[in-house]
């Protein structure tokens, strides 16, 4: 088994410097669509050198490192609170499924025999009733060479898509396969008629059902590619039948200030006692929530036995290259990248303001690149009294609130998944952080 440390630290240090931004590494040029036999459509378009680089050394760090730690669940699966709805509709729902869509370094593709063997086991296991879709849903730049930062870029992208097509499906679900030497990620993304998600989920050589399907091409030939493209189809399709017969069970936390879900990819039983957290947020976050947040997450941190340094940048800003310096010095244990979004609401009478925070978390092991744990959630609890009152805005102390929230959901959760342990009072409201010692600017 390869560990390919160096590959991760070149694409951590080296490639994101080269290529600038990270959400810039990848662009579209003009496409033309060409069809060939055997049910694959190809897609030409110019591919940004440094992005290329990213891409192909990424999928071919998750299909040679056959992960030592293999979790036997089938995928994971982020919480969606349209979940429910699916897994009851399903038996009586039609789905629509579209080609899948195929990513390598040298572009992309659509395999209509991928989405045709999809059809077909769906209804012949009688798990729905599952149609063909004509047309193909165009994935979303490469932000990352991280798979999580994939993952989401594309659901954002195709639910954009679905919400500009009539259907008269209930649902849509369309495959994406990562592919370098082999097939080394696998997303599923399964949306509701509002283009919404409902049980999209991602697989790689972590997971034991994808680690022990040998996804590689064998050879350059046709015919090992599409023997390649048949059985990643298999490990998708048998992810989400065990998921749907058995759904996973994440871990999830509902407070009545806000919900989370979070994951531990890698298993390793190690603790996590020093982290370099890069926060990356929206503009409109700068004002009051960018300083609360930063010093509540550090105390919070320290009061759990964790030694953090917290730095605050803007969204789309290339942190990984900016603090290279900084995280050498302190060398951390993992590297936490928490990205932090304004939740809006439009009032009845047009308004619209901020009502709370969508973030999500990933925390990466630093000596070896590996994604170690994941977190998505949001700090949505005052639609009430916005609804109430016209002209509402989020005020001071409201946004620092925000802040010590969404702080408390993270920690929390970090401090349980990750060092198994029960976190130390986090408290929220200015009385009670007054009163334990914690810090109210």
């Amino acid at each position: 088994m390869y560990r390919l440390h160096a590959v991760m630290v070149l694409l951590t240090a080296g490639i994101f410097a080269v290529s600038g931004c990270a959400t810039r590494s990848m662009r579209l040029g003009k496409c033309e669509v060409k069809k060939h036999n055997r049910g694959i459509i190809m897609i030409g378009f110019q591919i940004h050198i440094a992005a290329a680089v990213c891409l192909a050394l990424l999928l071919l760090y998750g299909c040679t490192n056959q992960a030592e730690q293999n979790t036997a669940a089938p995928a994971f699966r982020p919480y969606s609170e349209n979940a429910s709805a699916f897994l009851n509709a399903l038996k009586t729902a039609w789905v629509a499924v579209y080609p899948t869509i195929v990513r390598t370094f040298e572009g992309t593709s659509y395999s209509v025999q991928s989405q045709q063997q999809i059809v077909s086991i769906l209804n012949q296991e009688r798990i729905t009733t599952a149609l063909a879709q004509p047309g193909t849903l165009v994935p979303g730049e490469q932000v990352s060479n991280i798979q999580w930062d994939i993952f989401q870029s594309d659901m954002h992208a195709i639910a954009e898509q679905l919400k500009d097509r009539k259907s008269d499906a209930q649902y849509s679900l369309v495959m994406e396969f990562l592919v370098a030497q082999g097939v080394g990620g696998i997303h599923c993304y399964i949306f509701d008629r509002n283009g919404e998600n409902a049980f999209s989920f991602l697989l790689n050589a972590h997971h034991k059902l994808l680690a022990d399907a040998n996804l590689g091409a064998g050879d350059s030939s046709e015919a090992s590619r599409l023997n390649m493209i048949e059985k990643a189809t298999s490990v998708g399709v048998t992810a989400l039948i065990q998921q749907i017969n058995k759904p996973e069970d994440l871990h999830s936390s509902k407070q009545k200030e806000y919900s989370i879900t979070s994951r531990n990819v890698s298993t390793s039983d190690r603790k996590v006692e020093r982290i370099f957290a890069l926060a990356r947020l929206q503009e409109q976050l700068s004002y009051v929530f960018m300083h609360s947040f930063k010093h509540s997450l550090a105390s919070a941190f320290e009061s759990n036995g964790v030694d953090a340094i917290i730095k605050v940048a803007p969204r789309e800003s290339d942190t990984t290259a900016k603090y290279a310096s900084e995280i050498d010095a302190f060398a951390p244990d993992a590297i936490m990248y928490i990205d932090l979004d304004p939740l809006y609401r439009t009032h009845r009478d047009g308004h619209e303001a901020i009502v709370g925070i969508d973030f999500g978390v990933k925390l990466i092991n630093r000596a070896s690149g590996d994604l170690e744990w994941i977190a998505n959630g949001k700090v949505d609890y005052i639609a009430g009294r916005f609804f109430k009152r016209s002209g509402y805005s989020a005020h001071e102390g409201i946004r620092k609130e925000f802040a010590w929230t969404t702080t408390a959901a993270i920690v929390r959760a970090f401090t349980a998944d990750v060092n198994g342990q029960k976190s130390a009072p986090i408290y929220i409201v200015t009385e009670d952080r007054q009163m334990h010692g914690q810090r109210t600017d």
